[in-house]
């Protein structure tokens, strides 16, 4: 009996000194997100010796691998995606502590974590990022641009900016702005190609295809209030809203796009609206935040913030 409780007892001590590093913790973490030391001490503003060096304490008191590694990637192993599952919602609740002590403050503080879709937020929000941080002297941000839809739970995201007709259930949505496109093209190129009337003539069109975390070759439009989908080919794809814009400006085919990236070439004449009828109108932007989230100082300046982002986007 004795050396049973002996050897529970020293499990148990083995299993507290695990996570007892809170700072190795957030490494671990991050080590499994990314699955590469260079690029976890980039972020964390550490050495990939340091890094590699906490990992393998860590292995060590563990008793147990945590990662396979090959020369391009570190995989997690059995036993390490059942650290990083428990490790990453402990973390999570000492975040959220520290967010609702922040909320007894009336000035924000702390870290605030958020995402954006790469090109809206490099073109509304990155402006705007350096006031902000200038109002708010007590907060760290840590924003990602991204085409791919950032887990919030799994990236311990504050605040998310979301375009979207409907937001998944168990989130908090805010919305910011109505998210309005527009189907347009040069003038040169509907002189030469006809100005299509109805949604069925993007067929035989020269279309310029974008896409977000996949191809967009079925482009939404509107009709009675409804929202279908025609089918549409170019010799023209892209990851970046821009390429497709300047494309489109010099006069290679017609773009469906946001208006606001497009309006200024709208006003000008440079491009021409088609198919105005047919404009879907069911998205929008939103300010999206874990149901956990409170009403801390810190989340509240992100909002007020986000909200004056986005004011003249109508």
């Amino acid at each position: 009996m004795g050396s049973v409780m002996a050897q529970f007892l020293e499990a148990s001590a083995q299993s507290a000194s695990v996570f007892e590093d809170l700072t190795t913790l957030r490494i671990f973490v991050r080590t499994v997100e990314v699955g590469n030391f260079s690029e976890v001490a980039r972020r964390m503003g550490a050495t990939p010796a340091m890094v590699s060096k906490r990992m393998a304490a860590l292995e060590a008191k563990a008793g147990q691998r945590l990662f396979n590694r090959n020369t391009r990637r570190l995989m997690v192993t059995e036993a390490g995606q059942m650290l990083y599952d428990h490790a990453m919602r402990a973390l999570l609740e000492l975040d959220q502590a520290a967010e609702e002590m922040s909320a007894i403050q009336d000035t924000a503080a702390g870290h605030l974590r958020m995402t954006a879709p790469a090109m809206l937020g490099q073109s509304v929000i990155a402006p705007r990022l350096p006031q902000f941080l200038r109002d708010n002297p007590l907060l760290s941000l840590d924003i990602n641009f991204s085409m791919e839809k950032v887990d919030l739970f799994k990236a311990r995201i504050d605040v998310a900016v979301r375009i979207a007709d409907v937001i998944d259930p168990g989130l908090v949505a805010i919305k910011l702005a109505p998210y309005r496109r527009v189907f347009c093209a040069s003038p040169d190129y509907l002189r030469q190609h006809g100005v299509p009337l109805v949604p069925e003539d993007l067929m035989d069109h020269n279309c310029l295809i974008t896409r977000g975390s996949t191809l967009n070759t079925r482009w939404p439009v509107k009709r009675d209030d409804e929202i279908g989908h025609v089918h549409v080919t170019g010799n023209l794809a892209t990851d970046n809203g821009q390429s497709a814009l300047i494309a489109c400006r010099a006069g290679l085919g017609v773009m469906m796009g946001p208006r606001w990236m497009a309006e200024d070439d709208l006003r000008q004449g440079t491009l021409v609206e088609v198919l105005a009828d047919y404009l879907p109108d069911n998205r929008a932007v939103y300010a999206v935040l874990l149901q956990r989230s409170g009403t801390s100082a810190k989340l509240q300046s992100a909002i007020e913030f986000l909200k004056a982002c986005f004011a003249d986007m109508r």
